[in-house]
């Protein structure tokens, strides 16, 4: 099948992430796949995703990544899983952009332009399951 190495049905082994970024494996937050270059050879294109489930109680909340910019554009995408109010996003997310801090509770995506500083971004208060996809123009997330 001429296409098949570009199908992922498992996560990227030992993923390595710049120091912006927070460990996430935890109890709350589970990887799902990790497109690269390096999981489909001369992919162009970046993207994750992952599940953030309720529990965590600390004040802090998940803190996901702190303040960076990158050389490329950037999608980052939260969803709620409550299928009687889809746009319920059933959590609050912190999200500074530019030195503008936003404070979401409703299904969103953000689309970020290259070189506008976005960070920090923090979950709290999860009280139902929540879809997290992030995509790029690059073939590595550095």
């Amino acid at each position: 099948m001429k296409y098949a190495k570009n199908l992922l049905t498992s996560d990227k082994a030992r993923p390595i992430f710049p120091s912006f970024r927070h460990d996430q494996d935890s109890p709350y937050v589970r990887r799902v796949l990790q497109l690269d270059a390096e999981t489909v050879p001369g992919a162009e294109f970046y993207s994750e995703a992952k599940w953030i489930v309720p529990g965590n109680a600390s004040a802090e909340g998940i803190v996901m990544v702190d303040s960076h910019t990158h050389p490329w554009r950037e999608l980052v995408s939260f969803f709620g899983f409550d299928y009687e109010n889809i746009l319920d996003l059933g959590a609050e997310i912190e999200f500074t952009i530019d030195h503008e801090k936003h404070l979401i509770t409703r299904s969103f995506s953000a689309f970020i332009p290259a070189g506008v500083p976005h960070g920090p971004l923090i979950i709290r208060n999860v009280r139902k399951p929540i879809f997290h996809f992030t995509a790029a123009e690059t073939g590595s997330y550095e």
